[in-house]
């Protein structure tokens, strides 16, 4: 995980095709992306390179293997990246969607808190010490 981007300052441009493998200064939201993969039969998202894109919730992403984060705005945490982090009391996300070995480059999130192993929580905690 790298320093939070600079605002994506283009024009509202609202994806047609969530089905690529990739995704490229497109908006959507992330329960439109899961949707997506979900009708062809897939549990989570997953291969997918999304760059530029603004990422809409309300949403909580789970994360699992293989996810990297490149110049990402994660959202408004209220100047703390722990409002961000979601923690669950069991042993599963119920609810959450679903996603590895997919890279997001560049990328705004709004609305969107995350959730999945320690390791990944820990280093966006981190982010927060950065800033």
């Amino acid at each position: 995980m790298t320093q939070p981007t600079l605002p994506i300052t283009r024009p509202l441009n609202i994806a047609r095709d969530l089905g690529a493998s990739e995704i490229r200064e497109v908006d959507f939201s992330l329960f439109d992306l899961f949707a997506v993969e979900s009708r062809k039969g897939h549990p989570l998202v997953s291969g997918k390179t999304i760059i530029g894109c603004r990422i809409q919730g309300p949403a909580v992403m789970l994360a699992s293997n293989g996810l990297t984060f490149d110049a990402v705005n994660f959202g408004d945490n209220g100047g703390d990246i722990r409002n961000l982090i979601l923690r669950g009391e069991g042993t599963r996300a119920i609810g959450a969607i679903p996603f590895q070995d997919c890279a997001f480059v560049a990328c705004e999130f709004y609305g969107v808190g995350f959730t999945g192993p320690e390791a990944f929580l820990s280093q966006l905690r981190a982010l927060g010490a950065q800033n």
